[in-house]
């Protein structure tokens, strides 16, 4: 008998919201309706899909009923297209859990709240949530949204992983407070390294100003002397920008070999395809914030060739047999794209692993906020972004060694010679 699909979902929209990537949206949409279908109808055979390493030890106790789990990411607003991927994964996965029987009997509940890329509604929603008694707190995925309710985990004692990937979401470690991305450093490091590879010595920035692409900006400019890059020009756009003439102009004249794009909205697409207007022939280099089809559809032969950097789970049907984790990558992925007609993008993947790592939190401790914060310390757990190792020092848990660096080849996220060689096989 199939098991229902435990998800609340009370998301709040003023009127239409903004498309993202017009085109990509309504696909999205009627994608979304179809995916949670076939999700809340898929059998307890696809116990494969949960998308992370079985854990051990006890399970719940003595509690009955179902176990409540929320969510607080962008259904509205700017950041849409990739609330919807985060909804997706997390639902996924605790249909994966629920088909399988629950935890010690125990269904999830997913209670999912719509912060509307607004800080500001973030922070109620997670009052809210507290007040249902949920256990755990997945999201938010907009940073800004992510920074408003970081003092509240602590306050609440509310277990909350993140699925935004501003490193001072993890650093300074901070009791309940996890992620799940990349971080922007080992991004921003992993980009550097691939930059020497290809001998770039001078190089140009375009960033918005939102907090996901300042972070990563931050850490780059800090650790680029030590790749020997000396960036010669560095430009701001605002998240929501249509015109990029000044700024690729100026790239232009820089005598930069490569540019370096630091973003996390629609504005990548508008300015690849200007600088291939403009003939700008110079590499053009991403933020794991594009590691998707997000991105890929819609920039369409524009992003032919351009450099963007993914957790390993992104180039997931190109890890060798021997690769360390690689068949629980390609289960959750392969179940997203079946259900899903698209490979999963980072959001997914990301919210995915952190509904796996609560339920092997619970598995060990039970169903309780302080018991799931005890197992997240010290868990070592592989997911769809990749193989994550939690100590009281590292609540962001994944190393260099989990980010790939892929280039867009008709469409599709494949690994660059310079990640081959890192991987293996």
């Amino acid at each position: 008998m199939t098991a229902p699909c435990e998800t609340t979902t009370r998301a709040r929209f003023a009127g239409p919201h903004r498309s993202w990537w017009r085109g990509v949206t309504l696909v999205a949409v009627s994608v979304t309706a179809a995916a949670v279908l076939a999700a809340c109808s898929s059998s307890s055979s696809s116990k494969a899909s949960a998308g992370a390493s079985a854990g051990s030890g006890k399970v719940a106790g003595t509690q009955t009923g179902p176990i409540k789990i929320g969510m607080i990411t962008s259904l509205s607003g700017a950041y849409t297209p990739l609330g919807t991927n985060d909804k997706l994964g997390a639902e996924q996965e605790v249909n994966a859990i629920n088909a399988a029987g629950g935890i010690n009997g125990r269904k999830i509940d997913l209670i999912i709240e719509d912060d509307g890329t607004n800080p500001t509604q973030a922070v109620t929603d997670y009052q809210t949530l507290v007040s249902d008694g949920v256990v755990a707190i997945v999201g938010p995925v907009f940073s800004s949204s992510a920074q408003a309710t970081e003092a509240l985990a602590g306050q609440s004692k509310m277990p909350t992983i993140y699925t935004a990937a501003s490193d001072n979401l993890a650093n300074p470690v901070q009791y309940y407070v996890y992620m799940t991305p990349p971080t922007t450093k080992i991004v921003a490091q992993q980009l550097l390294a691939y930059m020497k590879a290809k001998g770039y010595t001078k190089m140009a920035v375009a960033r918005d100003t939102s907090a996901f692409p300042t972070a990563g900006w931050d850490n780059m400019k800090a650790m680029a002397s030590q790749y020997g890059i000396d960036f010669v020009y560095d430009g701001t756009f605002s998240l929501t920008a249509t015109d990029f003439t000044t700024i690729l102009t100026q790239v232009k004249a820089s005598g930069a070999q490569g540019l370096m794009v630091w973003g996390s909205g629609p504005a990548e697409v508008t300015l690849t395809k200007q600088a291939r207007q403009m003939g700008l022939t110079l590499p053009l280099l991403f933020s794991h914030a594009e590691a998707s089809y997000l991105y890929t559809k819609p920039v369409g032969s524009a992003g032919d060739g351009a450099i963007i950097a993914s957790s390993i789970g992104g180039i997931g049907p190109y890890l060798p047999a021997s690769y360390p984790g690689r068949s629980v990558i390609t289960a959750f992925a392969d179940t997203f794209q079946k259900n899903n007609g698209y490979y999963p993008p980072e959001f997914a993947f990301d919210a995915g692993g952190a509904v796996a790592m609560f339920a092997q939190a619970i598995r060990q401790n039970g169903a309780t906020s302080a018991g799931i914060a005890k197992a997240l310390d010290t868990m070592t757990i592989t997911t769809g972004d990749g193989t994550y190792h939690f100590s009281p020092t590292d609540h962001s848990g994944l190393t260099v060694s989990q980010v790939a660096i892929t280039r867009d080849v008709n469409g599709t996220l494949q690994p660059t010679n310079f990640t081959k060689s890192q991987i293996g096989g």
